[in-house]
């Protein structure tokens, strides 16, 4: 229980230090922006995990040899992600795709080809992306991402920024799965990105 904790502490200590400072639209940019380009270059972050009761959550998603045996953060890691690159999910195309549906569906500006003259770039970035337990004596787990953007001029003056972040605890709006729900069914892993993608551009979108 106690290493649990202590990888409680870690890992929350890292989510915490993935803090981003936000920038408003003045009232004249505000009033000129009509439409903005979405860069398809998404950087991430790297991915968080925090299993329950410390489980060797690596060995259920394909760890061999010494990174199976070891069970470490960076052993469940390594795993976890070889799985998720195996079934073709990308949470840079899942971030990318649902902020770029929410910001059409806003109709606060018109979306428009790069290269567009005129129009500001909006970039997008996950910091940090995975699944944790939302309490210590819990089975279950949720996502877990943080999205940042920004819209620069022409000029790379950054007229615009927020971010937003959805920790693993009991408050997370996300529902709860399991490892072995996620590893039965790949699918629900985009589906559980793609849920949390949604809902933190939902808020972003909402400062601009």
């Amino acid at each position: 229980m106690q290493k649990m904790k202590t990888l409680v502490v870690l890992s929350v200590a890292l989510l915490l230090s993935a803090c981003a400072s936000t920038q408003r639209l003045s009232e004249s940019d505000r009033s000129g922006l009509k439409a903005v380009t979405v860069s398809t270059d998404v950087k991430k972050g790297k991915l968080f995990l925090l299993a329950p009761g410390g489980a060797n959550i690596g060995l259920m998603f394909g760890a061999v040899g010494g990174l199976a045996a070891s069970g470490t953060l960076d052993a469940n890691q390594v795993a976890f992600s070889t799985f998720v690159d195996a079934h073709a999910v990308s949470v840079g195309a899942i971030v990318r795709e649902e902020f770029e549906k929410v910001l059409r569906e806003s109709g606060k500006v018109a979306v428009v080809a790069a290269g567009t003259r005129g129009a500001p770039m909006m970039t997008v970035a996950v910091p940090q992306y995975g699944f944790g337990v939302p309490h210590l004596l819990s089975a279950n787990v949720v996502a877990v991402m943080q999205i940042q953007c920004a819209l620069t001029d022409s000029t790379g003056k950054v007229l615009w920024s927020e971010s937003e972040r959805i920790f693993p605890s009991i408050a997370s709006p996300m529902e709860t799965t399991t490892w072995k729900q996620l590893h039965d069914d790949p699918k629900m892993i985009d589906a559980q990105w793609r849920k949390a993608a949604r809902y933190l551009a939902t808020k972003v979108v909402g400062t601009l």
